[in-house]
């Protein structure tokens, strides 16, 4: 498992943003600090702002500022916002189950639910303000 691009740069434009203590920032300064363009900031930024992550400045001299303080967005929220909910494998989907999952005794589904579980657990314990 691997973090998606854009969950990468989202991670590291809500540590930029809380890093710079509420300083209003535009998509263009946003993009070049976390290294990507405008267009690709605008789309996540869409998403950050949807999920209460980013808060939208109007004006002259508009931007972005976090949404809520950066202790009370964790890796996973990001990730979820970013990615939806977090599956390690097919069986461990809503709804889904593999051949093997149909058996009660599949320890294979029980490791990886244990390991997904664990992931979620340690990604919820991570917030933004910890990544200074």
């Amino acid at each position: 498992m691997r973090f998606e691009i854009y969950t990468d740069y989202a991670i590291r434009a809500l540590r930029l943003l809380h890093v710079n203590n509420g300083k209003v920032m535009t998509i263009m300064e946003i993009a070049l600090a976390i290294d990507t363009t405008s267009p690709i900031f605008g789309k996540i930024a869409g998403k950050l702002r949807r999920a209460g992550m980013l808060k939208t400045i109007k004006g002259q001299k508009g931007g972005f500022v976090l949404g809520r303080p950066a202790n009370e967005i964790s890796i996973y929220d990001v990730y979820i916002c970013m990615e939806g909910e977090l599956r390690l494998n097919k069986c461990l989907e809503t709804g889904e189950l593999c051949e093997h999952g149909k058996r009660v005794d599949c320890k294979v589904h029980g490791m990886v639910y244990g390991l997904q579980e664990e992931m979620i657990e340690k990604m919820s314990s991570v917030s933004i303000a910890d990544i200074v």
